[in-house]
């Protein structure tokens, strides 16, 4: 016999259960402390937002437009603020194509993407305005295209996009300086683009040829002879770097766009050629000049030393999280030493340790550029915290893992890159991701050894008699664009959860 259903157990009707005003009326109007704390929380509300409101409609807003470009790239040149905006558009572009090939599904924060461009081009003048929106377009444009690649290794052109991206950014910013010895560059750099070309096509075909190895040593020959020659820094970086190409040639040559990658490379060789010895020179004079660090600033600071923060602060801080579980008593011994000692320092002690140490350690013919050695010291100083991060998440790892990697066969070191290791990284992908965010943050204290980044910018324009007053305006400005390079970076990582399905499995 079935059982019998209570009268307290049935659901109340539809209207009741979803409209808006029977939540209201249950959830904040009864019992009777419910109506009371939704009283006393609205009064509170209205007494803190009506100040505020009042404020934000009565307040200078006019500085930012008027100083957006200052706020933005700092001194950086006129001239060339051109570049700054292809690395925004080609970011946007970057952005949208990743967001048509992962995002399968709408999202909330899409609205928020789309949102940025078009409220910095709100608050911005003239043809800065056309500038945001073509970020804008350049974003949906590829967005359009990595929907059409989306079964189609777009997953793969995104990771090369990324990866490409930032070397790109760099040189874009920085631009390119000529050699002291004159004319000869071009040369050189032709020399460097065959090795590298040459060891493009070698690298495909012998790996699809089963060619033997000798061939590495063969490029580290070539390498290592360039030491004998004035040709010495082309021919040594040229072989390593052929090498590289060849290795990652060598391990992506079944692909079946690989072929066809390379016949394209070889067809747009010679254009490149001839690019380099007649029309490189006056260009690299002109608008592909070298632009030096001291014209850096702004935001535009923050973010390269977060990039570069970033890239370089975690393969070291594995090193070192590896180091300290290391079976070595000195490799132990010297991890142990670097990370209790890095940590146990403030972080701006690090960086007037980079400033002013790391001149005088060096020999007198060599110097530092005031922007590197602040990166040297943001490194030095995060990969300290990355390292104790990345062990959390090996010590975590249990010994069942090591001992059926090596029921398999497999060696110590193949154990930890294709067992341990990215289980323990999976694991720790919200911490990591918390301290890039920290790091974002920690680059404002640049200001204090001299470097414009945009808190020093923002002081500057402070100081400006006409803008006297708006602290509250700009420096809320600089808050909400910190935020949302956070939120984003958050909403990556949790993507990336979902994606591996940390929690889940």
């Amino acid at each position: 016999m079935a059982p019998q259903t209570q009268r307290d157990e049935y659901l109340p009707p539809p209207t009741e259960r979803f409209s808006l005003l029977g939540v209201i009326w249950k959830n904040l109007l009864t019992p009777w402390y419910n109506f009371v704390l939704t009283v006393v929380s609205l009064w509170l509300l209205y007494a803190i937002l009506k100040p505020t409101i009042r404020w934000a409609l009565h307040a200078r807003w006019e500085v930012l437009p008027a100083n957006m470009r200052i706020l933005m790239t700092g001194p950086y040149p006129g001239e060339f603020l051109w570049r700054v905006w292809a690395t925004l558009w080609l970011l946007g572009f970057v952005v949208g194509f990743s967001w048509g090939v992962w995002v399968r599904r709408r999202e909330r924060v899409t609205w928020v993407l789309v949102a940025i461009p078009i409220l910095l081009a709100a608050v911005s003048q003239g043809t800065v305005r056309l500038y945001w929106l073509g970020v804008l377009l350049a974003a949906l444009i590829g967005w359009a295209l990595g929907r059409r690649l989306r079964d189609r290794k777009g997953g793969l052109i995104g990771v090369l996009l990324w990866v490409f991206y930032f070397p790109a950014f760099v040189l874009l910013i920085r631009g390119f300086g000529l050699p002291e010895e004159g004319p000869a560059w071009k040369y050189h750099i032709a020399v460097q683009l065959a090795l590298y070309v040459a060891a493009l096509f070698v690298g495909v075909w012998a790996a699809k040829a089963s060619w033997p190895g000798w061939i590495w040593a063969a490029l580290a020959v070539v390498g290592l002879m360039g030491w004998a020659g004035p040709w010495s820094r082309t021919l040594f970086i040229g072989g390593v770097v052929a090498w590289l190409i060849w290795n990652g040639a060598r391990r992506y040559a079944h692909l079946e766009g690989m072929k066809r990658f390379t016949i394209s490379v070889g067809l747009a060789y010679i254009p490149a050629l001839i690019f380099i010895f007649f029309a490189y020179e006056p260009l690299a004079q002109t608008w592909l000049s070298k632009v030096n660090s001291n014209y850096w600033g702004g935001l535009l600071l923050n973010l390269l030393i977060t990039v570069f923060g970033i890239m370089f602060s975690f393969p070291l801080g594995v090193l070192f999280a590896l180091g300290r579980r290391s079976s070595l008593p000195v490799i132990r011994l010297f991890s142990i030493l670097y990370i209790e000692f890095i940590r146990g320092v403030p972080f701006i002690t690090i960086l007037f340790m980079a400033q002013v140490m790391f001149p005088i350690l060096l020999p007198p013919e060599m110097s530092i550029d005031r922007v590197v050695r602040a990166i040297l010291g943001v490194v030095m100083f995060a990969a300290a915290y990355m390292a104790e991060n990345v062990r959390g998440g090996l010590q975590a790892i249990p010994k069942g893992q090591y001992e059926a990697a090596y029921a398999l066969g497999l060696t110590a070191t193949q154990t930890m890159l294709l067992i341990i290791l990215p289980q323990a990284l999976r694991n720790v992908i919200p911490v990591l991701v918390g301290q890039f965010i920290g790091l974002l943050k920690d680059t404002t204290l640049v200001t204090i050894v001299g470097l414009l980044d945009i808190l020093g910018v923002a002081q500057s324009v402070l100081s400006n008699p006409d803008w006297i007053g708006t602290q509250r305006e700009v420096y809320l400005f600089v808050a909400l664009l910190f935020w949302v390079f956070s939120y984003g970076m958050s909403y990556a990582s949790r993507r990336l959860e979902q994606a591996l399905g940390v929690g889940q499995r």
